[in-house]
């Protein structure tokens, strides 16, 4: 747990660039900004409420931390239904938050260890090949369009009540994610590796155009895929 950071004094401006989660209108947004689709939200932060305001700060959940995914749902949340309510972002990926000039100020201090959540896979999966290994410990090279449509598949909105999948941008340029599941499954965790591009791919697979190398480890999780276990590679 690091030291409690600093309070903002009620009514002065909150240092760093401001934070929207709003549709940008067609005439553009006045100053500079930065939008949560595009923001490098963690997956793991502490959390402080402060004291220096007239009303009480509001947190993204109840205890000292809280995890990038609940921080990024609060903040689109409350930036989009409380209109007079502010967040910044500094420099250094500490996210500030008040409901109002009035209230005391929510500062969200990033574990720089825990990676980042992938909301842009375009730009944050750019790596020629990745060394991609499974819950089993078998390893495949997988291009990066592989890569950002697992991420994609991960990203998508699970069930009510069950598991949703992750991707997180390691600080070491790894990514790690999980599809989720079903309630009473165990984690499937993949970590992907930055690799060097082959010299060929090999053939694609007729099935669903994925090259050899990508073959058999991912269908474990992902039914779309499973069509593609009995594929043959031409001899």
């Amino acid at each position: 747990m690091t030291d409690a950071p600093a309070d903002i004094p009620a009514r002065q401006p909150l240092p760093g660039t401001r934070i929207i989660a709003h549709r940008i209108p067609a005439w553009g947004i006045e100053g500079p900004y930065l939008h949560m689709d595009g923001a490098d939200i963690h997956a793991r932060y502490d959390q402080h409420a402060g004291r220096a305001g007239d009303f009480p700060a509001r947190t993204a959940e109840f205890g000292p931390r809280t995890d990038g995914r609940g921080l990024d749902n609060f903040l689109r949340g409350s930036l989009n239904f409380w209109l007079s309510s502010e967040a910044t972002m500094t420099d250094d990926g500490v996210i500030r938050y008040r409901q109002t000039r009035n209230h005391s100020t929510a500062t969200f201090t990033p574990d720089k260890t825990s990676g980042i959540l992938i909301n842009r896979p375009d730009e944050q999966v750019t790596t020629p090949a990745y060394q991609v290994t499974g819950p089993t410990g078998t390893t495949q090279l997988w291009r990066p369009q592989t890569v950002r449509d697992a991420i994609t598949h991960c990203r998508r909105k699970p069930v009510v009540g069950w598991p949703a999948g992750w991707a997180h941008l390691m600080p070491d340029a790894s990514i790690r994610f999980d599809a989720g599941g079903f309630p009473w499954s165990t984690p499937d965790v993949f970590t992907a590796t930055p690799a060097d591009e082959p010299g060929s791919w090999g053939p694609p697979c007729g099935e669903c155009t994925h090259a050899e190398s990508e073959h058999g480890l991912w269908s474990r999780t992902t039914p779309q895929w499973t069509s593609c276990w009995t594929y043959q590679p031409p001899q």
